[in-house]
């Protein structure tokens, strides 16, 4: 992802999560740069102003919302008619021309899209139109619509955390879209981690098709599988997501996983840091399972397992 891209991308991410202390340090960063960023933001601050009737600007399927355009407006999108948003950069201007399309189709439908969101502590699940159930982690937004009248069940997860239980319906795929990433599937149950850095994908039953991006190939993953996305690199790389729902289960499972996947993993459920500083290269894996654990009772057998010493300083084991 370029320099321009990533800026632009950073404050749409901003402008959608306001709350979002990173984000907005992230943006104040950038816009103080020697590289004149601070009209390109206020270009892209009024552009998401015009768009605010619109599902997020992550959901929108450009070539699809031009099509729509042409067709039920009359309106011939051309590179003549990209001029006129001469005080945009091009990649605002698309946007905007499918934001316009986005806004008239959701007029003429009288689609009404819903925002649920959950606070530090609480964990929440709403129930959509075609039966499918999203468990909300704490801190996580998402956007629905209250009645899904189009081809596909779109969905927008805005931030955080959330696991989605999907009734099937082959005539009409649902998308989740992240970001500039979209997953799709028919009917299946899978998780999703949207962080400031990160997307992780980890699939619980069926399968789900996960494009990062629109210059991107797709992937496919199958129950049991999980990866994570890198938003600043433009990178995949394969993960472990077999406890990806602990947050919902309050279970961590173990399956010969090496002790330093174990520390991250713990790291990851109690919102710890949990570091392993000797060398265990040959340690043995790890096997065991923990239901309504706390921190200190599973860090007890692991010193019976294995030749360490615990020590805790402050937010750090």
């Amino acid at each position: 992802m370029d320099h321009q891209s990533r800026f632009q991308d950073i404050v749409l991410r901003h402008l959608n999560d306001p709350e979002n202390q990173a984000l907005l340090e992230e943006v104040d960063r950038m816009r103080s740069l020697p590289v004149d960023r601070e009209k390109e933001y206020q270009d892209i601050k009024k552009l998401w102003e015009l768009s605010a009737r619109t599902t997020s600007l992550y959901a929108l399927d450009e070539q699809r919302s031009v099509r729509n355009l042409k067709a039920k407006m009359g309106l011939a999108v051309s590179g003549k008619s990209r001029r006129l948003y001469g005080w945009l950069s091009t990649a605002a201007a698309v946007i905007l021309v499918a934001g316009i399309s986005t806004w008239y189709l959701m007029e003429r439908g009288k689609t009404d899209f819903l925002i649920k969101e959950t606070t530090a502590g609480v964990i929440d699940s709403v129930l959509l139109a075609d039966g499918s159930r999203v468990y909300l982690a704490e801190n996580t937004t998402i956007r629905y619509p209250q009645e899904f009248k189009e081809e596909i069940r779109p969905i927008v997860l805005v931030r955080g955390q959330a696991f989605f239980k999907v009734t099937k319906d082959a005539k009409h795929p649902f998308q989740v879209s992240i970001n500039n990433s979209v997953v799709k599937v028919l009917g299946t149950s899978f998780n999703i981690n949207y962080t400031v850095d990160k997307i992780n994908l980890s699939v619980k039953t069926g399968r789900v098709m996960f494009t990062p991006n629109t210059k991107s190939e797709s992937s496919i993953l199958s129950a049991g599988e999980a990866l994570t996305y890198d938003l600043n690199t433009n990178l995949l790389s394969k993960e472990n997501g077999l406890n990806s729902t602990s947050w919902l289960t309050h279970e961590l499972q173990f399956v010969d996983m090496p002790l330093e996947e174990v520390c991250k993993q713990l790291s990851d459920y109690y919102k710890v840091k949990v570091v392993l500083l000797a060398e265990m290269a040959n340690a043995k894996k790890l096997n065991a399972n923990f239901s309504n654990t706390s921190i200190d009772e599973v860090l007890k057998v692991l010193k019976q397992i294995y030749p360490i010493q615990i020590e805790k300083k402050d937010s750090i084991i």
